[in-house]
């Protein structure tokens, strides 16, 4: 596999994979943008597959959605090959994209105390007080 094949090929497999809806559709626009400006006839069926790739690795345990998204992208390597060549600055924010934004998740989280805990934030079981400051010397 060549140099920009493994470059193009990680960015979709991030992008199909970890980046967030928003991201996503910053993307895909791009993708829009680079597939209207070649002029391809095909560029509604190519979207549409890009979007079903999306779904088919979103769906997916997280275990296997790494696996998924890196089938997807050498799928669509040759394609976003082709694209960026055309518009190098293009391929530089798709780049930006896949290095800035990523899926909020969170893993091996161990909880203390009362509460809900919810993506790293406690979610009531807090207690305020007001009016005191108890134990300061005022």
């Amino acid at each position: 596999m060549d140099e920009m094949t493994f470059a193009v090929t990680t960015v979709v497999a991030a992008l199909l994979s970890e980046a967030s809806q928003d991201a996503y559709a910053r993307a895909r626009d791009i993708l829009r943008r680079l597939i209207r400006r070649e002029g391809r006839s095909d560029a509604t069926a190519l979207l549409e597959r890009l979007d079903q790739h999306r779904a088919m690795v979103v769906q997916r345990s997280a275990l296997d959605r790494g696996e998924a998204a890196r089938s997807a992208a050498a799928e669509w390597a040759p394609t976003l090959k082709q694209l960026v060549r055309a518009d190098p600055g293009a391929y530089a924010e798709l780049r930006a994209l896949v290095g800035t934004d990523r899926l909020d998740s969170v893993t091996y989280q161990h909880n203390h105390g009362s509460g809900t805990f919810i993506n790293g934030n406690v979610e009531g079981g807090l207690t305020i007080n007001h009016g005191t400051a108890h134990g300061r010397d005022i």
